[in-house]
């Protein structure tokens, strides 16, 4: 029985946000995954289900996770949503069905249970253009998860994490998906004052909620069923001695009013589809289309793994739990080839900073090793202090040599920085006899045999999460990575590539899908695939094999046998390995257990991984093509007739066609491997884009490598600066363009003319005819050095910066200076003070040398010092649309205290947030 509903696509007016991206499992210990391959290796050591091509012989369009993946992901949370989308059919079954062999009289249970998903993907815009982008721009695909737990493996066991999605459930017990703000805080669930809205608290893990009003994933909490609600921030104020412990009555400690409150009587809303659902939900045991989609976000929880035996797995007893197993596939119908064709034509018209993929082309030579050391630092020095752009990963660092002059008493450097190794790092203080070199260890001129034998593509995020040993940068900045690879006589070798101006490398943008290819594997047939597989695995017999030779031909004919058959013969062999046994015309023989094999290799299972598979779903279609395999399975064929019961029970296709709008009514469509999809577009986070800080900066005035270099600064270090969601980023940068202003001044400007000095410095405004003594010429502009040691000297009172007098110098030496123009002596020590606790290792010194804070290093992390210092994120939380524009004058009064720029700043923020330039960043 299936439960029917309309179920209608997501509508929008708005742009469609950008669509973010979760592997199923994170590593075990929970860390997220940004290599593929580590994936890759665990489906590797799986005994079945690769992609694609099945160790039955037929073709195959997902893959499996269980035991042998196990080893390396960790399993035991269940299986999470690979992208934002809308849960549109699932079943959960009330218990495992049983299969019988008959034949043998063995029993085996398997799950019938799943969850479908649909995801919508939206190709950038065409650069420069206002217009709604068309239809035909937007993507819709789906995800099904097979083979879920079903509901008594839930009630056995009260401790397994259940889907907080499910329907028809009100009650909840909190998970430990959000953290209160600040140092050591305690997890739970934010409390919101709306869906989505200003944090007002957090309950504890283990509390327990009833849920009366839905909105999509935000559930009004009725009651607290068990636990207190505590503050959002750690450290914070929350509830009353006289036990008003509610988000509607000031709590105690609250002097200046700021702890966000509720309405009277109102509980507030939290996500409780992190949480865990306590009751049974509706329709166990039935395809349930819901009557509206169910929206989820990436990595959100869709259920436990369920079980699956196979006929080895059976026993003679009732089954037992004995195999977990998930059968994951991603799939897209006929539109899916032309809007690849669309998003490759539209990826050659956007920016650089959007190319995160790097491709390595087939013939491009690597640098093998670095190059000899040409130095050897002599007895003369009596120190090395790591330069300020020595790079902070890689096996080299960049150290600046000293020698001593006056009995020691003073230190000059000696020369320019040289580079050390990593490990030599404990030698700074004694260098004598240091082997050093006076460039950068890696050089594009060092590139030499072998060359690459086949294109490789990593991503960005990849190639950045490679052992720290084989990732470098150089004192520039630009980032070298050592990678594995196949050269083209099928050997394993390594090597460097740089990430600028390598020969036979260059930047993709995800959307010109590198890598990914077509094959059509509709053309063959079920029973000949069956029969291949026998004769290629050995299990036919000598009359069989002469007269499936016909059939063997007409699928080894197919591109996709034709395709895989180019990909296992570059395997690698072992050291003394023998090679593998050729068909009769000299072909490498395609079987499961090579490809299983060549998932270990990285540019292997990466090429496996990119094909994209047009075939019929095995969950629709009928039964015509399986029972045709029926005459061929001789002494089995009493046991394959009960597999062909479970087959037709598995096929739920054609109860959902019809129901899901959009849903393919064919079941011939388009495989992707879901690892590969992810890993083409997985950005860790969501990252600042170039694109996106054009929306605040104009070209005419803004290079992009200024906006490059501000946005990798960002993006390296957003969880540090916990510069992590769109609120923040809007605050943050609504200030930021005030600050440094349109031309973007890391380093303050003071050229002013006349009249308009009189009216920016408080100091010229009481002293108006003063201004006229520092103009300089007939234009009327202001001498910058003298206009600043007299409007920030601190005689007499004309500002409390720390600074001396006007001849001191000060005013212009402690100038504005990076995001936050940073002015005045006493800011620069105090960010000087504060620095080494933070970033640690560095030998800077903001107040001997001012002027690092205009690089943008240190332009940013000054910025960023006196923002996490100020508390301004948690101003920034608590914004909502009617409080917006105190919240920004709040955030303004601990930046600026000059309160003439106070309107601009809140236009910023509105201008930011109305394009939405931040959505998605942090996610």
């Amino acid at each position: 029985m299936t439960t029917q509903a309309n179920s209608q696509p997501a509508t929008t007016s708005q742009p469609a946000p950008p669509q973010v991206w979760r592997y199923p499992f994170p590593v075990q210990g929970g860390k997220e995954i940004t290599d593929p391959q580590i994936l890759y290796r665990a489906l590797g050591r799986m005994e079945d289900g690769f992609f694609p091509l099945g160790v039955n012989g037929f073709p195959h369009g997902g893959v499996h996770f269980g035991a042998g993946s196990a080893r390396e992901l960790d399993q035991s949370q269940g299986v999470r949503v690979i992208a934002n989308g809308e849960i549109v059919a699932f079943k959960l079954d009330d218990a495992y069905e049983h299969i019988n062999f008959t034949q043998d009289h063995r029993w085996g249970m398997y799950s019938t249970g799943f969850v479908l998903v649909r995801h919508q993907m939206t190709m950038p815009p065409v650069p420069g253009s206002t217009a709604a982008q068309p239809a035909d721009e937007t993507l819709t695909f789906y995800s099904i998860y097979m083979h879920m737990a079903d509901w008594q493996t839930y009630l056995a066991d009260g401790n397994l994490v259940r889907p907080g999605w499910w329907p028809g459930v009100d009650a909840y017990r909190i998970g430990n998906k959000d953290r209160q703000t600040g140092e050591g805080g305690a997890v739970g669930a934010f409390v919101c004052k709306a869906p989505g809205g200003q944090r007002v608290a957090l309950l504890p893990e283990g509390s327990e909620v009833i849920i009366g009003e839905k909105r999509g994933r935000w559930g009004h909490i009725k009651s607290i069923t068990s636990g207190t609600m505590i503050a959002a921030n750690s450290g914070g104020y929350f509830g009353r001695e006289d036990g008003g412990n509610v988000p509607w009555l000031r709590p105690d400690g609250d002097e200046y009013g700021t702890a966000p409150l509720t309405t009277e009587g109102d509980w507030g809303w939290i996500n409780y589809h992190d949480q865990r659902a306590l009751k049974e939900p509706q329709n166990v045991g039935q395809v349930v289309v819901p009557p509206q989609p169910i929206q989820v976000t990436a990595g959100t929880l869709l259920g436990q793994l369920g079980e699956y035996h196979d006929y080895e797995r059976s026993t003679p007893m009732p089954p037992v739990p004995a195999r977990q197993l998930l059968h994951l596939e991603v799939f897209a119908g006929e539109e899916l080839k032309p809007f690849i064709e669309r998003s490759r034509a539209r990826a050659a018209q956007l920016p650089a900073d959007g190319k995160t993929i790097l491709l390595i082309q087939a013939g491009a030579k690597l640098v093998p090793k670095e190059v000899d050391p040409d130095l050897t630092l002599g007895h003369q020095l009596v120190e090395l202090t790591l330069a300020p752009n020595s790079p902070k990963v890689g096996p080299w660092i960049l150290a600046q040599p000293w020698t001593s002059s006056f009995g020691g008493a003073i230190h000059n450097p000696d020369g320019s920085p040289v580079w050390i190794r990593r490990d030599d790092q404990s030698k700074l203080d004694s260098p004598n006899s240091l082997k050093a070199w006076s460039r950068f260890p890696l050089q594009l001129g060092s590139v030499a045999d072998p060359a690459n034998g086949t294109a490789q593509a990593m991503s960005h995020a990849q190639l950045d999460s490679l052992d720290k040993n084989r990732v470098a940068a150089d004192d520039r900045g630009v980032q070298w990575w050592r990678i594995d690879f196949g050269t083209a006589d099928n050997k394993a070798a390594r090597g460097w590539v740089c990430g600028k101006d390598h020969p036979g490398t260059n930047w993709e943008s995800p959307w010109a899908w590198p890598g990914f290819e077509f094959v059509d594997a509709t053309g063959i047939n079920l029973a000949d695939a069956f029969k291949r597989n026998l004769v290629v695995c050995g299990n036919a017999d000598w009359k069989e094999q002469s007269k499936f030779e016909p059939s063997v031909a007409a699928v080894n004919g197919n591109a996709l046998l034709q395709r895989l058959e180019q990909t296992v013969a570059r395997q690698p062999l072992e050291y003394n390995e023998k090679p593998p046994q050729k068909g009769k015309n000299g072909e490498e023989v395609v079987t499961a257990k090579k490809l299983q094999r060549a998932m270990g290799t990285s540019w292997l299972a990466s090429e496996l991984a990119h094909e994209i598979l047009r075939y019929e779903s095995e969950w629709g279609g009928g039964m015509a093509r399986w029972d045709a395999i029926t005459p061929l399975m001789r002494n089995a064929r009493e046991n394959w007739l009960c597999e062909l019961t479970r087959i037709r029970k598995l096929q739920w296709w054609d109860e959902v066609k019809g129901k899901v709008a959009g849903f393919p009514a064919n079941p011939v469509v388009n495989h992707i491997h879901p690892v590969a999809l992810v890993g083409n577009f997985y950005v860790l986070g969501g990252k600042i884009t170039v694109t996106m800080l054009r929306k605040i900066w104009s070209s005419a005035f803004v290079s992009d490598q200024t906006l490059i270099d501000l946005a990798n600064q960002i993006n390296e270090n957003m969880s540090a600066y916990k510069l992590d969601s769109e609120q923040r980023l809007t605050h943050f940068f609504a200030q930021v363009r005030t600050e440094v202003g349109p031309k973007f001044h890391l380093v303050e400007s003071l050229d002013y003319a006349c009249e308009p000095l009189k009216n920016t410095f408080s100091y010229f405004r009481h002293h108006p005819a003063e201004a006229d003594l520092y103009c300089r010429n007939s234009q009327h502009f202001a001498d910058q050095e003298k206009i600043a040691n007299r409007a920030y000297n601190d005689v007499n009172g004309v500002t409390d910066l720390g600074n001396g007098s006007v001849e001191s110098g000060d005013g212009w030496k402690f100038r504005g200076r990076g995001l936050k123009q940073l002015t005045g002596k006493y800011n620069y020590a105090q960010f000087n003070s504060t620095y080494p606790s933070i970033w640690p290792g560095e030998n800077v010194d903001f107040v001997r040398n001012p002027d690092l804070v205009g690089q943008m290093l240190y332009g940013v992390r000054s910025a960023v010092f006196f923002w996490l210092r100020g508390r301004l994120n948690t101003i920034a939380d608590q914004t909502t649309t009617a409080n917006a524009d105190a919240q920004v004058d709040k955030i303004t009064a601990v930046v600026n205290r000059s309160t003439s720029s106070y309107g601009e700043r809140r236009n910023h923020y509105h201008e930011i947030m109305n394009q939405r330039v931040f959505r998605g960043v942090g996610e």
